[in-house]
């Protein structure tokens, strides 16, 4: 992947080689729509092993976290939502960004 994003124009014009790119030799493209909004087009096999990895990081979190309270190194805390736990534990909100 460069470090060069494609228009939003470029990259529309060009979708069916891109996820060809993608989808058979993973390469990732990033894409710009403007200065705030960029996004990169990967494969869907990339993708599922991104979501294994997050998934693996916040299981490895929480069970750090139930050790060092099982070990007395930290206190029970209650949560009003389960986006304040994630916040507590340092881990990106179930359908937030990593």
């Amino acid at each position: 992947m460069t470090n060069d994003a494609l228009g939003i124009v470029e990259a529309r014009n060009n979708l069916g080689v891109l996820v060809a790119r993608a989808a058979h030799r993973h390469e990732a493209t990033r894409i710009r729509r403007s200065a705030g909004e960029r996004a990169v087009l990967i494969s869907e096999e990339e993708y599922e092993e991104l979501l294994r990895l997050r998934r693996e990081r916040e299981i490895a979190g929480v069970t750090a976290a139930i050790a060092a309270h099982d070990r007395g190194e930290t206190d029970m805390a209650a949560y009003d939502s389960a986006a304040d736990l994630y916040a507590d534990l340092d881990l990106p909100a179930p359908g937030g960004r990593s």
